[in-house]
């Protein structure tokens, strides 16, 4: 399957056979068919089946989880606010697609955000915590596999973010990050930073080395990411 630039409709979308999975994920895991339909289309939205710039159709959505269109479009604002889709007037709703400038500033929240949460998870370190974050750190470097280096990712930070005790912080710096995994999953960007070096600082509990890799590498990243978009957008003048 050909991939197309994201500004004019992004890689195409996922069939309904894999669309029809994540629907059996979500249903009956949720409190209200609102709550569904939105994890629905967020997971949709983060494993890549509906890429940026794609047009969501809210009956084929409502279809899928056997519902009205009604709790699907009730559930559009809140993704809009997570920055997932943006909302047009007269013209239906689209998979956000991400400029240079806004995945510069999403990366430096990030660096913010993430360098207070580990500089409260730190003093929190046990050894059991320590030993889960060493085998994970492992498993991610290895992984050659961006699908699965994106799920070992998600979870290293949130086994370690969960120290700090700050649920609301938290769940900021997982929007942000939200916002641009599904970037590199679908622009096959590398995001292999040598976690075993984070180790050894949190092992020390240095705290400024912890925080200064940690900035060297969403920066790398953030780099990255603005210089293939930039490229793709090119391309398309």
């Amino acid at each position: 399957m050909g991939r197309t630039s994201a500004r004019n409709g992004g890689t195409a979308p996922a069939d309904d056979e894999t669309l029809d999975v994540i629907a059996k994920s979500v249903r009956g895991t949720f409190m209200t068919v609102e709550e569904m339909t939105q994890a629905f289309i967020r997971e949709a939205i983060l494993q890549g089946a509906f890429p940026p710039g794609h047009r969501l159709n809210l009956d084929a959505i409502a279809s899928h989880l056997g519902v009205s269109r009604m709790p699907v479009r009730a559930s559009l604002r809140q993704l809009e606010g997570e920055g997932l889709v943006r909302i047009h007037t007269h013209r239906g709703v689209t998979v956000s697609v991400l400029s240079p400038s806004e995945i510069a500033e999403i990366y430096e929240l990030r660096i913010l955000l993430e360098g207070h949460l580990i500089e409260l998870s730190i003093p929190n370190l046990t050894p059991e915590v320590l030993d889960d974050l060493k085998r994970l750190a492992v498993q991610l470097d290895d992984t050659t596999d961006l699908a699965t280096g994106l799920e070992l990712r998600k979870e290293f930070y949130e086994r370690l973010y969960a120290l700090a005790d700050r649920p609301r912080t938290l769940a900021s710096a997982k929007n942000l990050r939200d916002s641009v995994g599904r970037y590199l999953l679908l622009r096959r960007v590398p995001e292999r930073g040598g976690h075993p070096g984070l180790i050894a600082h949190l092992e020390a509990g240095d705290t400024e080395k912890a925080k200064a890799w940690l900035a060297t590498h969403l920066g790398r990243v953030s780099v990255e990411l603005q210089a293939l978009v930039e490229q793709e957008e090119s391309e398309t003048v």
